[in-house]
Order: C-alpha cells, then structure tokens, then sequence
C-alpha cells in the first residue's frame, strides 16, 4: 500500500506482460500515476502513451528497450538507466538510495520481469531483493511478494511462496525521480 492505494498489479497467466506491470507498480510508488487511472482515467494523455506502446507487446513479451519505450511519457519525471557493467553491486546501490529497479531474469524455459523495491540483510550485508512479482498474488502486511536470493552470487534464485528456482540476471533497469527545478533557478 502507498496512502490509501494498492501497489500491486497481477499479470494474466498467458498474456506475457509482467513487464507493463512492473513499469505500472514503479510509477504508482513513484508518485506518477494512481492506481484508479488504471482503469478509470481515460484523460491522462502519458498513461494512454504507456498503454498504446505496451500494447504492441502483449503476449510477446519485452527486453529492455521496450520498456524503456514504455517509460518515455514519463521522461521528465522519471530517469530510467539500464546497468551495464557490476550489476549486483550497482543494483544494491541503487535500492539504498530509494531508487527502483526493473529486474529480468531467465530461466531454461522463460523470462520474467520483476520490481525490485528493498533489501534483506544477513549479518549487517545486503542478501537479497525483495520484489514485487506481477506473476504471483501479493502477500497481505507484506510490501514484497517474492525475492531475488543470492542476489550477488553467482545462483540467484527467485523465491516465492510456492517455489524456489535459479535465474539467471539478464537486465537491471533503474528507476528515480527527475529532480525538479525549483522556481527562480
């Protein structure tokens, strides 16, 4: 929850579009849109933007530079950079300075977008990611569905309340308020 609105958006089964989800999640929590726009605002010019680029991908799926489509109505609030190199610590980084990170990782038979929106620490250290997963149901009292373990090992895992898996990390997108210039500058 965030005030009075839920943070959490489930997927379909089939429809292959846990990475529109996760882009609508960080924008809620980002302050960007609220979640009753989703279904009732048909007047806000950035989200049907959003909704017409994500459209293209339902039940194909998107890489990093589609979601980055997605995001771009979003440019002047929102800064969206891709991890390229040292991924793990950058990521770890990033979750400490209150950003978001998009996360896709893979496994022999598909891939999956997740909203990363914490940390687990073992022993004073960062361990794990807590996420938000389009693809399972949310947890209630619980701002995370699932987690990422291991998370700067080379075995992450994706942990949720009915299985455990090894993934492998292939894309980090960053996420975090552009900040505004202030009157008079």
């Amino acid at each position: 929850m965030l005030g009075n609105q839920r943070l959490h958006v489930r997927q379909g089964e089939v429809d292959a579009t846990c990475g529109y989800h996760c882009v609508l999640m960080a924008l809620m929590v980002l302050g960007q849109v609220r979640r009753n726009a989703l279904i009732w605002d048909t007047r806000d010019v950035r989200l049907q933007a959003l909704r017409k680029v994500a459209q293209r991908y339902y039940f194909d799926g998107c890489e990093v530079q589609e979601l980055q489509q997605q995001l771009a109505p979003y440019a002047e609030q929102v800064h969206c950079k891709e991890l390229r190199s040292r991924v793990a610590e950058r990521t770890l980084d990033a979750l400490a300075d209150g950003k978001l990170c998009l996360v896709c990782f893979s496994t022999e038979r598909y891939m999956h977008w997740v909203l990363a929106v914490g940390m687990r620490f073992e022993a004073e250290e960062p361990a794990d990611l807590l996420v938000l997963d389009p693809a399972m149901a949310p947890i209630p009292l619980v701002p995370w569905n699932a987690m990422l373990t291991g998370w700067a090992s080379k075995q992450p895992r994706r942990v949720v309340a009915t299985l455990s898996e090894r993934v492998n990390i292939d894309a980090v997108l960053v996420l975090s308020p552009v900040a505004q210039a202030q009157e008079g500058e």
